[in-house]
């Protein structure tokens, strides 16, 4: 279904007709297969793990299941294949990013402060990680995305939610100039990831914070 990209009640990602960004993203929700919610976490967990410190290809089934203490047979009770997984591992990482900072993009202040405070509580996990995990959006979109169209479905529809909530924070300027600079903040951020993985040191969030992010904010209210 083609339509526009908005969360549901718990955060997931799915293009619906209705209020919200057009995107001309196809995405169906998977269904969850029945069985233990507890082996399905530790599953998920094990996976993005793994992602973040292997990669997808050279991550196996097997060492999935290993690191989660489940049997390779059980991994496809709970889903279909590899590709699935990882699709529910970037739905994941994305509900487990609205939980973190998400809330920080409400309420009161000005759109620059909220933007600034939303990134840096994901620079600072980041950094807790010494910065060589980087983001799992950019991560898959460079290994991934070109081989699996679920995949890429997946990141396109994230990205394009991330896109509209960046958008919300502004009053001033058009939609469409909304929409606009919140893309240039997101491919600004990323590229601010990819230099901190780079020099494994939080230099890139801070120019960002300080010098890009207020230069792009100041954009929505010119034409």
């Amino acid at each position: 279904m083609t339509g526009y990209v908005r969360l549901d009640a718990r955060g997931r990602v799915g293009a619906v007709h209705g209020q919200g960004r057009p995107c001309s993203v196809s995405y169906s929700a998977p269904v969850p297969r029945p069985g233990n919610p507890d082996i399905r976490r530790r599953l998920l967990a094990s996976g993005l793990e793994l992602f973040y410190a292997r990669g997808v290809n050279a991550t196996g089934v097997k060492e999935i299941a290993d690191r989660a203490h489940v049997p390779k047979a059980a991994f496809y009770t709970y889903y279909e294949s590899k590709e699935a997984f990882v699709v529910a591992v970037l739905e994941q990482y994305w509900l487990e990013l609205q939980d973190r900072s998400g809330s920080l993009l409400l309420g009161r202040g000005r759109p620059v402060r909220r933007l600034q405070r939303y990134f840096a509580v994901i620079a600072d996990e980041h950094e807790r990680h010494t910065f060589m995990r980087g983001c799992l959006i950019g991560n898959l979109a460079l290994e991934v995305s070109a081989t699996s169209a679920s995949v890429h479905e997946k990141l396109r529809g994230i990205v394009c939610a991330w896109e509209h909530e960046l958008a919300a924070v502004f009053t001033e300027g058009t939609p469409q100039r909304r929409r606009e600079v919140a893309g240039l903040i997101i491919e600004a951020w990323e590229g601010a990831v990819l230099r901190a993985r780079i020099d494994r040191t939080r230099a890139p969030y801070d120019r960002f914070s300080r010098i890009t992010l207020p230069q792009l904010v100041g954009l929505v209210g010119t034409s």
